[in-house]
């Protein structure tokens, strides 16, 4: 089935019909729906060929992460992945996964997959407070959104999740509890998730009366081994944390196998709260209190803004912050659902 074909059914021109598919916004969104309607109708599957060569586009976007040689990547990247994919299959479009490795050799891995020209559009995660990465997609105007933001690359497009507002609530929640050394397992600095959530962090201990450094903030890698090392450390303390908020599930799930191996039971000798609600929450014992963001939901607007940055839409109406919830569950102490 051709694209003459096409146009002929529904008398446009092949020009229309081209841009309409390849969703250019100088074909009215009324046109753009009935033509993708009637292509998947009759079945039209463009000539990937040609298609490149007469719109100079690829087809395909990249989410792409960037991770220390041995952490590998977690739940909430494959839930961002599922998501992405979804809305990026609908429009016909492959989805890549690339990850660079961190250290020397990230910056010239990403150059030389961004001057291969294989993707149309990508998607950045976890950025970090001023991010070369960023600075280099600006520079050679390819589109792209962050999964996340940064502070210092302004101005660029993100989907970024209210997490000071979502640690300030879990912290603020521990202190209803009664708790009051309340430990903090961080990220490292550099990410902007990580200096948001601390801030949400501080800002619910002072307003409690209690100083920022009354308990630990530790910074570390986003492994289990991370997070059950810096706990090991703290459970062998002659005044320990009652409480312990950890930045993601995975540091969570480290953190309960060093509080069990301590002798200690969690949700009771210590509360424990996780981020990203993961599948594995409801499953590990007890069930680990979190912070849902809907990962998957976020795939799909990372996905949705992303196309409308390559269909030429201003930077400015791609920045949202996506609301973040506490999960109440057994790990948190007193709570059980």
């Amino acid at each position: 089935m051709s694209i003459q074909t096409l146009a002929d059914s529904l008398g446009l021109s092949i020009s229309t019909v081209s841009r309409a598919l390849n969703g250019y916004t100088d074909v009215s969104a009324k046109t753009r729906l009935r033509v993708q309607e009637a292509a998947v109708a009759i079945g039209y599957q463009p000539d990937p060929i040609a298609h490149r060569l007469a719109t100079g586009r690829t087809g395909a976007v990249a989410m792409v992460s960037s991770a220390r040689a041995g952490n590998y990547l977690d739940a909430t990247f494959a839930a961002l992945l599922s998501g992405m994919s979804q809305v990026m299959r609908e429009k016909r479009y492959f989805t890549m996964s690339i990850g660079l490795p961190m250290g020397d050799d990230e910056m010239p891995e990403f150059e030389r997959f961004l001057a291969a020209r294989l993707v149309d559009g990508v998607v950045l995660t976890r950025p970090r407070t001023k991010d070369p990465r960023v600075a280099l997609l600006q520079d050679k105007r390819i589109p792209f959104i962050t999964s996340g933001r940064t502070t210092d690359n302004i101005p660029h497009a993100w989907v970024a999740s209210d997490s000071a507002g979502a640690i300030e609530a879990a912290t603020r929640k521990l202190l209803e509890l009664g708790h009051t050394k309340i430990a903090f397992i961080n990220g490292m600095p550099t990410m902007t998730f990580a200096v948001l959530s601390e801030m949400g962090f501080r800002e619910a201990m002072l307003r409690a009366g209690l100083l920022p450094d009354t308990y630990a903030v530790q910074y570390t890698d986003l492994s289990a081994e991370a997070g059950a090392d810096v706990a090991v450390q703290w459970m062998a303390l002659d005044n320990p944390p009652s409480a312990i908020i950890c930045v993601t599930d995975t540091l969570a799930f480290g953190a309960m196998l060093a509080i069990r191996n301590a002798g200690k039971v969690v949700g009771v000798d210590v509360a424990l709260i996780g981020y990203g609600n993961t599948n594995a929450c409801k499953y590990v014992v007890p069930p680990l209190a979190t912070i849902d963001h809907d990962n998957v939901g976020n795939g799909r607007h990372l996905a949705e803004h992303l196309l409308g940055l390559i269909a030429g839409e201003p930077v400015a109406d791609h920045q949202i912050t996506e609301p973040a919830r506490l999960v109440l569950r057994a790990s948190i102490g007193g709570v059980i659902l």
